[in-house]
């Protein structure tokens, strides 16, 4: 057998870090035990490695040979179809014999702009690494990127208008959720025929549409973990506050007191189906982003969590700034003797940096390896840090969204590799819906036609502040979602 060949885009990658000192890729998780607090303290002991999936490295195109660069053991003909100019020319809308044009939605602006800015930085890096070493069968990639301020109605017509006026191959990533749910919503994708690749996860609707890949979670795996493993932990009493402006908010809201259902008996007290009648009643409170003050819906809360049978777990499932306003105003936090979670778009070095002490011993959940600590010293980890600083110097590389897009960018980039230069829409979806895919930054992922759910498995760290922020301290809790595809709103 001959020895395999990483593919073209990720020796790029690695030639880049190693021209700076750094080690070369590895994909191996990390394996967790004790406790111990990393971050701006400075690393701690390395964690000790595990195989990688089997199968990973094999690919999903069916038995079909696939010319790419990184084929492992083409023949010198094979290779050379795939070669610039001699790679099949225009195969599909958005594909020539020199360029394959990506979109997306960003969000350089509004308030999702605190956590999704930077998740181009996670694009971008990949894509400059691929385009360095000459593209995928000799085709650089283009990315057309829009900022649509995480506006459903303004995302949805971004979209169609990066199909139909820029005439793009693929939508790569798509950072911001809500205008995705908006074609996703209305049958748009299916309709043009057009995959989306390395999506964020935030919303349920990703994993049911067949044209979606996401690299994430979902929120409401999020939810779903967060009770369970809280519940494991002793808590009893169960209270919320979310955010009913946005889907995650109100998705993520319903499944969160589904899970303490059935865990308890009983719903959160005040509950009321955000989807229809969302409100702040008792612990089951949802506020509207950018309010002048909570102080009635924190009077409400504190109340009903610190009277009689006292709150023993409380979930924040807020966009930052709103749990920043939220969290120095008043409301109760982790120090009033509960426990507190936070779902990813919290994960973020500002929000720790800003929230302060009232958020101190608040845990945070990701569906990836976080650059942090020990897990600095792990080549995977180092490589994405590297790519995605030189990307933006400024981009927070802590951050669970810019994480997220450097593993979808990768991830497509990967399945473009395996489709091979005769590149369509119908023979890249091909590819996505039998794949499987690992960089080292995530659990092993998997994608089958009807199923998705690639990534359901989290783990938790929590925010440490004293006198000022030190760092996360890592909980070594990882879990998977006990209810993956139930608790969908109706």
């Amino acid at each position: 057998m001959k020895p395999r060949r990483a593919p073209a885009w990720r020796t790029a990658l690695v030639a880049g870090i190693l021209a700076t000192g750094a080690a070369s890729i590895v994909i191996l998780p990390p394996a967790r035990s004790t406790s111990r607090v990393v971050g701006s303290l400075g690393p701690s002991p390395g964690a000790a490695a595990q195989q990688p999936i089997p199968g990973v490295a094999k690919g999903g195109s069916g038995p079909r040979k696939v010319a790419t660069g990184g084929v492992q053991g083409a023949d010198p003909v094979e290779a050379a179809a795939c070669a610039a100019g001699r790679n099949g020319g225009a195969t599909d809308v958005g594909v020539t014999a020199s360029t394959i044009k990506l979109g997306a939605t960003v969000v350089d602006s509004g308030i999702g702009a605190s956590f999704l800015r930077d998740a181009r930085y996670g694009m971008i890096a990949v894509k400059d690494a691929v385009n360095r070493r000459g593209g995928v069968c000799g085709r650089k990639l283009e990315l057309v990127l829009k900022d649509d301020g995480w506006n459903y109605r303004v995302g949805g017509e971004h979209i169609r208008s990066l199909v139909e006026d820029s005439k793009v191959f693929a939508l790569a990533v798509v950072p911001s959720s809500e205008g995705l749910k908006n074609v996703s919503d209305g049958g748009y994708l299916r309709k043009k025929g057009v995959p989306v690749v390395g999506s964020d996860g935030m919303l349920i609707h990703q994993y049911s549409d067949p044209y979606i890949w996401p690299v994430a979670a979902s929120t409401i795996s999020t939810m779903h973990i967060m009770a369970q493993q809280a519940y494991d932990a002793g808590a009893r009493h169960f209270g919320i506050v979310y955010e009913h402006t946005y889907h995650f908010g109100l998705e993520g809201a319903y499944a969160f007191n589904a899970a303490v259902k059935r865990l308890t008996g009983s719903d959160i007290p005040g509950y009321s189906n955000p989807m229809t009648d969302p409100k702040c009643d008792e612990r089951f409170c949802g506020i509207a982003d950018e309010q002048a003050s909570y102080g009635t819906e924190i009077q409400t809360f504190n109340n009903s969590c610190q009277t009689g049978v006292r709150c023993d777990f409380v979930a924040l499932l807020l966009e930052p700034s709103t749990a920043i306003n939220w969290m120095t105003s008043g409301a109760i936090a982790p120090a009033d003797g509960f426990r507190m979670g936070g779902p990813q778009p919290l994960f973020t070095r500002a929000f720790a940096q800003e929230c302060g002490a009232r958020c101190h011993d608040l845990w945070l959940w990701t569906g990836y390896d976080p650059p942090i600590g020990g897990n600095l010293g792990r080549p995977a980890i180092a490589e994405y840090v590297d790519a995605v600083n030189s990307a933006g110097s400024s981009a927070d590389s802590t951050n669970t969204f810019v994480e997220g897009a450097y593993v979808g960018m990768s991830m497509l980039v990967q399945a473009l590799e395996r489709t091979g230069p005769d590149l369509t829409r119908t023979n890249l979806i091909r590819v996505l819906d039998s794949m499987d895919f690992s960089i080292g930054l995530a659990p092993g992922l998997s994608w089958r036609a009807g199923n998705h759910f690639a990534n359901t498995r989290m783990q938790a760290w929590s925010i440490q502040y004293k006198d000022r922020f030190s760092g996360w301290r890592d909980q070594r809790v990882a879990m998977n979602d006990p209810w993956v595809g139930m608790d969908i709103p109706k």
